[in-house]
């Protein structure tokens, strides 16, 4: 099974990172590399990336084109996610654990990835 795991920058993650010693956000930003080399090694990883947080935009469909406007200040936004291939939600939750945006709420978000099955099932 396919699960997005969702990386927020959200005012809880900047303080928990705000907090930390130099030698325990270095330890933090590592866990990343290890993560996406695990997950290598394993086979399970099928993308990963980290994403522009201060680019985001909010999109409206307009009249005649799209609107675009800055993402909200100081809100949430998606700061980088993981896509893994693994046997099951306890084992994706394991490893979206392992971030340490996990250590706070809404650091860390999980969404099963739906197949040509749930679409099917769910029209």
């Amino acid at each position: 099974m396919k699960y997005l795991i969702l990386i927020h920058s959200t005012p809880a993650v900047t303080d928990l990172f705000a907090g930390m010693t130099d030698e325990e956000r270095a330890a933090a930003y590592q866990v990343y590399w290890d993560v996406e080399s695990d997950l290598e090694g394993t086979g399970e990883l099928v993308d990963s990336k980290a994403l522009d947080t201060a680019e985001q935009k909010v999109v409206v469909r307009g009249d005649t084109s799209p609107v675009l406007s800055a993402a909200p200040e100081g809100g949430d936004v998606v700061s980088g996610y993981y896509l893994v291939d693994v046997a099951g939600e306890s084992r994706a939750a394991e490893i979206a654990a392992r971030f340490p945006e996990a250590l706070v709420p809404g650091g860390i978000r999980l969404a099963r990835v739906w197949t040509d099955a749930d679409f099917a099932a769910n029209t």
